[in-house]
């Protein structure tokens, strides 16, 4: 006999709320990035330093995407030479209790 249940699953047309969620924050580098900003800006070449493991241009990259969702906020510091400094948003700071949940899950199974 099967135990096995006929269930009516819900079918999303569209993106559900987890994975518009994972698109915000999920991407690759972007959960470090918003931890580091979380106490306050921080300049790029700081920034890129603390995210071990990522190119400069993918620190770039993910930056932008950011910004443009409007978790992390740029700031020019100077022009000459450029410098600047990254922020994040009170949308990017909401945020924050997942990313410290995650923290804890993966150190808890040993991930």
């Amino acid at each position: 006999m099967n135990d096995f249940r006929k269930f009516d699953y819900e079918v999303c047309l569209q993106p559900c709320a987890i994975e518009r969620g994972m698109r915000m924050i999920g991407g690759k580098w972007k959960g470090s990035i918003l931890w580091h900003l979380r106490h306050e800006p921080v300049r790029f070449n700081d920034l890129a330093r603390q995210i071990g493991g990522a190119s400069k241009k993918m620190v770039t990259a993910r930056l932008k995407e950011m910004e443009e969702a409007g978790l992390v906020q740029r700031k020019v510091l100077s022009t000459k030479p450029i410098a600047v400094a990254y922020e994040i948003t009170e949308l990017g700071r909401s945020s924050l209790g997942i990313l410290e949940q995650l923290k804890q899950w993966s150190e808890e199974n040993n991930l």
